[in-house]
């Protein structure tokens, strides 16, 4: 059976197969999943051939899913090979450091305090609403928006004018009129990034979104208009 599926970066095309497909040591059998045969040339092309991974293991719902095909994770969850319906993520501050997958549940080891429930406003995307967003007291967002937590998604995205302004107000560079660089040696200085996700507060230093990556300081966003 085959198959196309356009993404955000671009179409790929292939075949369906099936066969036990194993996470973390967990075998799900009988397992359904997408051959890539055919990749246009563009960032997706870019990223199978020079990134290091085969393949991209989705974690979203089913009701996005093109061909009604449930992710391995939701058949773990029930085939019930994992104890929980969770998953989490750890990333290292050092990005030559290796982060982490959990499956079934969370690595208290990886955290301090108390975890926080931001409610979905949408069982298709993990979708959540933004209440509001600024940037060094300044509201960047001021009413309520919808953000997506995207796992797939190497920098912060939103759209295009609001990136661009938000660019402005942190001294950045326009580079190809897509990413942004900010000059290196005045990165430490910029001020406190704070989002609101379903009532809470969530704080982003500056060296939380400046990454120094082969001399530059990148400001880790993009625009994106979503149609």
């Amino acid at each position: 059976r085959e198959y196309k599926v356009m993404y955000g970066s671009g179409p790929v095309e292939g075949v369906f197969s099936k066969d036990t497909v194993s996470v973390g040591g967990i075998d799900v059998p009988g397992q359904p999943f997408a051959e890539v045969s055919k990749v246009s040339f563009g960032p997706l092309n870019l990223a199978f051939a020079m990134g290091k991974f085969d393949g991209l293991l989705g974690l979203g719902f089913k009701s996005i899913s093109m061909y009604n095909i449930p992710t391995p994770f939701e058949a773990m969850v029930d085939k019930k090979l994992i104890s929980e319906p969770v998953f989490a993520f750890y990333l290292q501050e050092d990005m030559a450091e290796q982060g982490e997958l959990v499956l079934g549940g969370i690595d208290a080891g990886h955290f301090t305090g108390s975890l926080v429930d931001v409610p979905l406003t949408s069982e298709t995307y993990w979708e959540v609403s933004l209440d509001a967003m600024s940037f060094g007291g300044e509201a960047v967002v001021s009413s309520p928006s919808k953000a997506i937590i995207d796992s797939g998604t190497s920098l912060l995205a939103g759209p295009s004018d609001q990136v661009a302004a938000l660019a402005r107000q942190a001294g950045a560079t326009s580079i190809m009129g897509k990413a942004y660089v900010v000059d290196c040696a005045k990165a430490d200085a910029l001020p406190a990034l704070k989002f609101t996700l379903g009532g809470h507060d969530f704080v982003l230093e500056a060296k939380d979104y400046v990454l120094r990556v082969s001399g530059q300081c990148l400001f880790a966003f993009t625009g994106i208009d979503v149609p």
